[in-house]
């Protein structure tokens, strides 16, 4: 339920993400495009004015007749509110104990910002359903949306755990909340909302139903075309990354998830409290210094050799230990994967792993990035899609059930049997020579001799012969 203006009390100082600052900056970068985002009646010191709000990534400028304020909404509190004199929907930012409402709300538009804000109801939007996994500092749940009923995951952190843990471990979070709330591709987990409580803080993502990639991989018979579109999945993944100049560097199987059990394509990148960001250039701007551009092209290559050895692990079915291969392929050290070359893969495979793993390609590798692999030879193979479990069931009934090779030999008595059915013998003793097909020997002697002669015939392979001299009436 929406709060009256008057009942909301702004706890923003004293709140786990609060940085100083004030509400209003002037410190802005002039190059921003600000995009419309409509109309408002702003309430500011008890003061209404009628305001046009844009929005430049995480900046808000506002705009009356008398001048344009700013505000950057990153880490600042949202709160739903309701105007006491219009009844009408609105919501308040909070920062560093100031506060300002605006009234007249656009939906699409609190949904383009509240991934850079926190909130307060998180027990009052969500319901927990069950506990799926533990990290050093967080415990994961699935969960639902009240309204909606969209299921989610949360990451739930004690906010004393992370005041009482190092400078490292706190960097690590909001690092991580920082890289979530930038990149949006279907490779990289999706940020939908975080929360502050009294006692915790939740981040909540998408749910990725399809679990570790690492269960299907190794127990799953794949073809060499299903593993290269899994490779070109995360490849994919990592040069959005690396476009946006972040780099991963703790790609292992672990931070690799998919969404979908049934569709190995659906993999998704997670875990970026590591990971690394250097100044993006815009309009050349600004320009990394020699130190930054060589660490730049450390961390890409370590990427590309952290996920190129996920990718040897799904060809070879064997786990390897990452952050020592790792450290030695960055050292040039290629004896521990000196089997590279003795692999039987496919010519273009072949040249794949080679160029990683061996000292063939040492000029190219020193330059090579996500996009020039995606460039290879190797992702051009065309493959069909995998069969839903829908589809599954529906071909399974329409197969010929196979014989099992185990199933009992016919004895020589059901051959026989057989065998008569399908030739139909003339009589032995006839009523007259010329008489043929008008009775049969009953005879037990009959049948024990004809058996005997057939089988000796059968398994000397002169069936043709004795077809012959059947047909002649003659026994031999």
């Amino acid at each position: 339920m929406k709060k009256s203006t008057s009942s909301l009390v702004d706890n923003s100082k004293m709140a786990f993400f609060n940085d100083g600052n004030q509400l209003f900056t002037t410190a802005i970068d002039n190059n921003l495009q600000f995009l419309d985002q409509g109309i408002f009646q702003m309430t500011y010191q008890k003061k209404e004015t009628l305001v046009t709000i844009y929005l430049a990534e995480t900046i808000l400028k506002i705009c009356d007749k008398k001048q344009d304020r700013y505000i950057n909404i990153e880490n600042s509190y949202l709160r739903g509110v309701i105007n006491q004199k219009s009844k009408q929907f609105g919501f308040r930012i909070c920062k560093n104990g100031q506060h300002v409402e605006f009234f007249g709300i656009h939906l699409e538009f609190l949904n383009k910002i509240k991934i850079y804000m926190i909130q307060s109801d998180f027990q009052s939007k969500y319901q927990i359903l069950s506990k799926i996994g533990n990290g050093y500092l967080s415990s994961v749940y699935k969960v639902q949306h009240t309204i909606s009923g969209q299921e989610c995951a949360v990451k739930i952190y004690e906010k004393s755990n992370l005041t009482k843990s190092s400078s490292y471990e706190k960097e690590f979070f909001m690092n991580e909340i920082n890289i979530l709330r930038q990149v949006n591709h279907k490779g990289l987990l999706k940020l939908q909302e975080i929360f502050e409580g009294e006692k915790n803080i939740y981040i909540v993502t998408e749910l990725l139903e399809g679990g570790p990639i690492k269960k299907y991989i190794f127990n799953q018979n794949l073809s060499d075309q299903e593993m290269i579109k899994i490779m070109q999945s995360l490849f994919n993944s990592l040069n959005y990354l690396h476009k946006l100049n972040i780099y991963h560097t703790d790609i292992r199987f672990d931070n690799i998830l998919l969404r979908d059990s049934m569709d190995l394509q659906s993999t998704c990148l997670i875990n970026f409290g590591k990971a690394v960001q250097f100044p993006q250039k815009r309009r050349s701007i600004i320009n990394l210094t020699p130190q930054e551009e060589s660490a730049q092209k450390f961390y890409m290559k370590k990427d590309i050799y952290s996920l190129s050895i996920i990718i040897l692990s799904i060809f070879t079915k064997k786990f390897y230990q990452e952050n020592q291969l790792v450290d030695e392929l960055l050292m040039k050290n290629f004896k521990n994967i000196s089997y590279i070359e003795y692999m039987e893969l496919s010519p273009t495979l072949q040249r794949f792993f080679e160029m990683i793993f061996t000292d063939k390609y040492k000029k190219e590798i020193d330059s090579l990035t996500c996009e020039n692999i995606l460039e290879f030879e190797v992702f051009k193979v065309p493959l069909k899609p995998r069969n839903s479990k829908i589809q599954i069931s529906q071909n399974l009934k329409s197969l010929v059930r196979r014989t099992s090779k185990y199933e009992p030999r016919l004895s020589q008595r059901e051959k026989l049997e057989q065998t008569l059915n399908i030739i139909k013998l003339p009589p032995i003793h006839g009523d007259s020579p010329t008489s043929t097909g008008k009775t049969h020997s009953t005879s037990p002697q009959s049948d024990r001799f004809i058996s005997n002669q057939l089988a000796s015939f059968l398994k000397a392979g002169h069936f043709t012969q004795r077809k012959n001299a059947l047909k002649q009436n003659i026994i031999i």
